[in-house]
């Protein structure tokens, strides 16, 4: 008679136990960020791919459209946009035939990756593809602007050390407003007056000695224009590109493990745009005040391991919270900003960049603290940043990387031998050329694989070490797993949430139903 008091203290205290647990506190959420959206440059696009499906794990959303710098400093100005990112600032006074860029809302500009500007070329010599094509500057102007059209040109067999099939040149130019356009005209101008400043003045229709850099490049002779930075090395590596060179920055060359030219720097040397050779030109940058670049010191810089077209990236941020940015999205841009200055530029070596020296960091760092809403950047110490290690690292060229000595570079085979009957050198070359005797020859396209200058091997698809971790996201995008200490972004745990979730929810129908199923049954058995 006493038994259907113990079974309701049971069914009651198994009701309490299921309510206190309801009670335990579910791990705090991870921290919600808007997502954010932005538009630009095809030169840094690759590294952007790579950063922003490396944080959209952590529930940080960026959208980035490669549409070309141009078109995103328009979409920033248009509100389309919540960031755009560019090689030059906004055009006030414009380019020729262009409209005056003039933002209507607060910005600023913030450093993003360091690069190279290479020349992807389609050649090929008895069946042999070409790889160790050495070109100066003032060759290049001559190609890009229709004064040399084949590549059994003097002036080409000059700075190779050997003449060329006699082939038409194809050259393949930007169809669309482009930072690397911009960037290579403002060499030649720099570099090439006498044969660059005739060529835009009569296509523009300039007079006097206007000399203007243009992101537009103005069609001529056989070029070909292709959109987009992608567009111009699909067209160069096509079996339809034979005798096609065009200009890329470095990273989309080193994805499919193509040859560029090797650019013959102040030194006397034909450089590759390697991490290091970039990292070392870089170092004769003027930073203007708004952390927008002057090449000029670039250009000419004596170091023998210097890459004469290496410039920078930017990304343009707002400072205020006019439509259509505000303090939420400034928390998602923040947070992406901090990731790729610091733990982002340890894998711009494998994606074809060279990392951010330590300065501009540091001026990024007070870039995002402009912007609303930011998060407070982490502390220099934490970032782990390669550059400076890289530019102390850069080994120094092989002396048969010198104009006019007297070593000469098998197109088929990569062997560096010297004309005077001497042994090789030592070391193999590949599109850059030769390496240092003793060292360990750099990666198809001249990639230096390491802050050392050895490489280890890559897969040709994503530039990544071949056997390292890669990832392949849901939007089909391709990032490598790097290492040092992140920045701490805040983890997503939406899956154990769903499953603590639908267990609270279970615990509370239990805790509902179960005691007086189970006491009306136990009164049966009882009658």
């Amino acid at each position: 008679m006493n038994r259907p008091l113990p079974a309701r203290l049971t069914l009651a205290a198994l009701a309490t136990c299921l309510l206190g647990l309801l009670l335990v506190p579910v791990p705090a959420q991870a921290a919600d960020y808007v997502p954010i959206s932005g538009a630009g440059s095809t030169w840094s696009q690759v590294a952007v791919d790579a950063w922003r499906a490396d944080v959209r794990a952590s529930g940080v959303v960026v959208n980035y459209a490669g549409t070309g710098s141009t078109d995103g400093r328009s979409q920033f100005i248009q509100g389309t946009v919540d960031f755009a990112n560019t090689e030059i600032p906004f055009q006030n006074p414009p380019e020729p035939g262009q409209q005056a860029e003039i933002p209507s809302r607060p910005y600023a500009y913030l450093p993003i990756v360091a690069g190279g500007t290479s020349f992807m070329y389609n050649l090929t010599v008895a069946g042999q593809r070409v790889t160790d094509l050495r070109l100066s500057g003032a060759t290049l102007a001559k190609i890009f602007t229709g004064t040399i059209t084949r590549w059994s040109d003097p002036a080409i067999t000059q700075d190779y050390g050997k003449k060329l099939p006699d082939i038409p040149i194809i050259p393949v130019v930007r169809s669309d407003g482009a930072g690397a356009s911009a960037q290579f005209t403002k060499y030649m101008a720099s570099q090439a007056p006498s044969t660059y400043c005739p060529f835009i003045r009569s296509k523009l229709h300039l007079s006097g000695s206007a000399c203007p850099s243009v992101s537009f490049y103005p069609a001529f002779g056989s070029s070909k224009a292709q959109n987009g930075s992608n567009g111009v090395a699909n067209y160069v590596s096509a079996s339809y590109g034979a005798g096609a060179i065009g200009y890329v920055e470095y990273a989309y060359a080193k994805r499919i493990n193509f040859p560029v030219v090797s650019l013959l720097n102040k030194a006397g040397y034909f450089s590759q745009p390697t991490a290091g050779n970039v990292a070392v030109a870089l170092t004769r940058a003027k930073i203007n005040k708004d952390l927008t670049q002057n090449l000029q010191s670039v250009y000419t810089n004596p170091d023998p391991r210097a890459y004469p077209m290496s410039s920078y990236s930017y990304m343009v941020v707002p400072t205020t919270t006019a439509a259509p940015f505000n303090s939420d999205k400034g928390k998602t841009l923040s947070t992406f900003v901090n990731y790729f200055l610091c733990t982002g530029q340890q894998k711009a070596d494998i994606l074809g960049y060279s990392p951010l020296p330590k300065n501009l960091v540091l001026a990024g760092f007070k870039q995002v603290s402009r912007i609303p809403g930011h998060v407070a950047s982490p502390a220099i110490s934490q970032c782990h940043n390669p550059a400076l290690n890289i530019l102390q690292s850069a080994p120094q060229p092989d002396k048969c990387m010198k104009l006019g000595s007297d070593c000469t570079v098998s197109s088929t085979t990569g062997q560096t031998t010297s004309t005077s009957g001497g042994t090789p050198t030592g070391g193999s070359t590949t599109s850059g050329g030769s390496t240092p005797s003793g060292s360990t020859a750099p990666s198809a396209g001249g990639a230096s694989g390491g802050p050392g200058g050895s490489s280890a091997a890559v897969d040709p698809l994503t530039g990544a070490p071949a056997g390292g971790d890669s990832v392949t996201t849901a939007g089909g995008e391709l990032t490598t797993a790097a290492g040092g200490t992140p920045v701490e972004l805040a983890a997503s745990r939406s899956g154990t949430q769903h499953a603590l979730q639908w267990l609270v929810a279970l615990m509370l129908a239990l805790a509902v139903l179960a005691p007086p199923f189970l006491i009306s049954r136990h009164a049966r058995r009882q009658r």
